[in-house]
C-alpha cells in the first residue's frame, strides 16, 4: 500500500516569488521579509502554511533572536500608496492589491491575510513568538538580494583596485 502523497502550495517552489510580493531591504537592514500565511507553519497539518524550509534555496528562513526583535509591523506590508485605504488591520482581509503577500506560495489551503492577529503581536516565523494552536500569522526572511553595501563597503573596494593596480605597475 502506498500513502497519499501530501499537497503542495498552490504555487510550488520551482516558481520564484516575484519581488513584487515581498517587503524587500525593510528599513535599510539588507533584509527582505514575506508575509507567508495566516497561521503558524504547519499547524494545521503539512502545507497549511510550510516551513521556511520549503523554499531554502531563495534564501527563506526563520529569522535570528536580533533580526526578529526587529521584525516588520503588519502595516509595512501593505502596498505602498496604500490603494486600498488601509486604516486598520482588519482579520480575514485578502486582497493582493493591497497587501503584499505571497500566502499561495506557502499554502495548499489559505489565500487570505490575517492582519489583525499580527496587529497583535500573534506573529511567528516558526522559531521566534512560537506558540502553538494560537492560530498565529507567518512571515520569513532572507538576507536581501537588493541590499545597498553598507558604508565603506565600496571604499575598500576601490582602494583594493587601486592597490592591485599599483602592484602590477610595480611588475
Amino acid at each position: 500500500m502506498s500513502a497519499a502523497a501530501a499537497a503542495a502550495p498552490q504555487i510550488d517552489n520551482s516558481t520564484p516569488i516575484p519581488d513584487a510580493r515581498v517587503l524587500l531591504n525593510f528599513g535599510g537592514s539588507g533584509l527582505d521579509w514575506v508575509y507567508a500565511g495566516p497561521i503558524a507553519p504547519e499547524e494545521f497539518g503539512q502545507f497549511n502554511i510550510a516551513p521556511a524550509s520549503y523554499r531554502a534555496a531563495e534564501g527563506w528562513r526563520a529569522a535570528t533572536a536580533a533580526e526578529w526583535a526587529a521584525h516588520p509591523d503588519w502595516d509595512d506590508f501593505i502596498v505602498a500608496g496604500n490603494p486600498c485605504n488601509i486604516a486598520g488591520p482588519q482579520n480575514s482581509y485578502f486582497n493582493p492589491a493591497c497587501y503584499l503577500s505571497a500566502v499561495e506560495y506557502w499554502s495548499d489551503t489559505f489565500n487570505h491575510v490575517d492582519m489583525g492577529d499580527f496587529a497583535m503581536g500573534n506573529v511567528t516565523d516558526g522559531v521566534n513568538n512560537a506558540s502553538p494552536g494560537n492560530v498565529y500569522e507567518t512571515i520569513y526572511v532572507r538576507n536581501g538580494r537588493n541590499a545597498v553595501p553598507l558604508p565603506g563597503t565600496l571604499a575598500l573596494v576601490g582602494l583594493g583596485l587601486i592597490g592591485a593596480g599599483a602592484l602590477r605597475r610595480k611588475a
